[in-house]
């Protein structure tokens, strides 16, 4: 798994190496200096958390998800120190087996709020309620004064 990884880290820095010294060649014409310049990332929304139990329920599953995937990295990781055979093929079962859960609950996750953990993405919160422990007589007086607030506006 891990050279895989390192292929892949290869294969794209080679890429990226290829894509500068193309950009830095005297023969590039200035259009194509242009389009190799990077270009800012854009947010995209991808779904909308209605309820304060759906958002709960987000966090919870993204916490989930990140919590197996550090499992996935810690259990390779004692797979890449083991030196015995046997113990290391167990392990490799191990790890296999918590990669699959780990891509199975992300294609959960992608279909129910379109998050995956191969991106980054930025929670913007659009609504906000803060709440506060009260007595009952309290509470009257405080529901009464945010009902006289609403009929003036």
């Amino acid at each position: 798994m891990t050279k895989m990884t390192l292929g892949l880290l290869a294969l794209g820095g080679s890429l990226l190496t290829a894509g500068l010294l193309s950009a830095q060649s005297p023969a590039a014409p200035a259009a194509a200096n242009a389009a190799a310049a990077p270009k800012q990332p854009k947010l995209v929304k991808v779904c909308t958390l209605s309820t304060v139990q759906a958002n709960q329920e987000f966090q919870a599953n993204v916490k989930v998800k990140q919590n197996e995937r550090q499992q996935v990295i810690e259990a390779n990781a004692a797979y890449e120190k083991e030196t015995d055979a046997a113990k290391k093929k167990e392990m490799k079962a191990k790890v296999d087996a918590l990669l699959a859960k780990l891509n199975e609950d992300n294609q959960r996750m992608i279909k129910a709020y379109g998050f995956s953990l191969e991106r980054a993405y930025s929670l913007e919160i659009e609504k906000a309620s803060v709440y506060m422990l009260v007595s009952e007589e309290e509470a009257a007086k405080i529901g009464q004064a945010q009902a006289e607030a609403a009929r003036k506006k």
